[in-house]
């Protein structure tokens, strides 16, 4: 009786498990792999997994080595806390959701502004009070009196990248 208590308090964890935590562990190395230097440094990881994923970048080519060698990271990773990397990622994929949303909205304002004019415009500079209103108005106007379809994709750009540079502030 007792030890079926014990046994009970233990919990033990399948076979499948196991293997589904080993596949979830061995696929967060190739995400650190894929990720870029400048992310990749915001990530608190120790020497020994920073010189695998470094290795993991020098033999992308070969197939079957790239398989061990990413199983090899997972053995590394396995051993560590890996909590602490995966808020991390949390954290460069909200950043990275912001930038998508305002993306997203600085191209729904151009369209707006290519579509409705100076009511649009009006409508940006209530809503963000330090865009400029004079340098938008003379997008627009350069848009709406460009003579190729090149020339109106160039001044719609900029009409975004200006759109894009308010938001952004």
């Amino acid at each position: 009786m007792e030890n079926e208590a014990q046994f009970d308090e233990n919990e033990t964890v399948s076979k499948t498990q196991l293997k589904r935590e080993s596949h979830a562990i061995r696929d967060l190395g190739k995400r650190l792999v894929a990720l870029p230097a400048e992310q990749l440094a915001r990530i608190p990881l120790d020497e020994p997994v920073r010189e695998a994923i470094a290795l993991a970048h020098r033999i992308q080519n070969k197939r079957s080595a790239l398989k061990r060698h990413y199983q090899f990271l997972g053995k590394l990773l396995r051993a560590r806390d890996t909590d602490p990397v995966f808020d991390a990622l949390a954290e460069i994929d909200h950043a990275s959701q912001q930038s998508i949303q305002l993306h997203h909205r600085a191209e729904r304002w151009r369209d707006r502004v290519i579509e409705q004019g100076s009511d649009a415009i009006d409508a940006l500079v209530a809503e963000i009070t330090h865009a400029d209103r004079r340098k938008l108005r003379q997008l627009w106007r350069n848009h709406q009196h460009a003579q190729t379809d090149a020339k109106r994709i160039q001044h719609s750009r900029l009409i975004y990248k200006e759109i894009k540079q308010s938001l952004g502030n």
